[in-house]
């Protein structure tokens, strides 16, 4: 199991290191009003919060994930759930409101990743740099 874990990341971590820093639209969520999809970096927070938690995901599903997170930092309002569907798992991350850290913003978040009727919560912060990208905090 572990090694089945082990090359999942590897192969998620990979997968996102040849993504680059491209550029991605991702839809905004629909509440309401119509809103445009926005252009965020999806290379800058590595494996984002699923990394970290070691849940399998499929490379497009961790990369929906990671598109949620990254969202949820830069553009969605304090507290909105922003939802991501996978082909076999799906999620939310929900942002708390920014707050300064020296010159960088910051905010804390939480994803919630549900797989085969299991349900994975992580917890983390991340600040943004002068250049616009997102750091995951240790």
């Amino acid at each position: 199991m572990r090694t089945k874990v082990k090359r999942n990341t590897v192969l998620i971590a990979t997968m996102l290191l040849v993504s680059g820093c491209s550029t991605t639209s991702i839809p905004v969520p629909q509440l309401g009003g119509e809103r445009v999809a926005q252009p965020v970096q999806v290379s800058t927070l590595g494996t984002g919060l699923v990394g970290r938690a070691g849940v399998a995901l499929s490379p497009g599903d961790a990369a929906s994930a990671l598109r949620a997170e990254q969202y949820a930092l830069a553009s969605a309002p304090s507290g909105e759930e922003v939802s991501w569907q996978g082909s076999k798992s799906k999620g939310t991350v929900v942002a708390a409101s920014p707050y300064k850290v020296g010159d960088q913003n910051c905010r804390q978040y939480t994803q919630r990743v549900y797989v085969g009727g299991s349900e994975y919560t992580g917890r983390g912060a991340a600040c943004r740099d002068a250049s616009g990208n997102w750091s995951l905090l240790n």
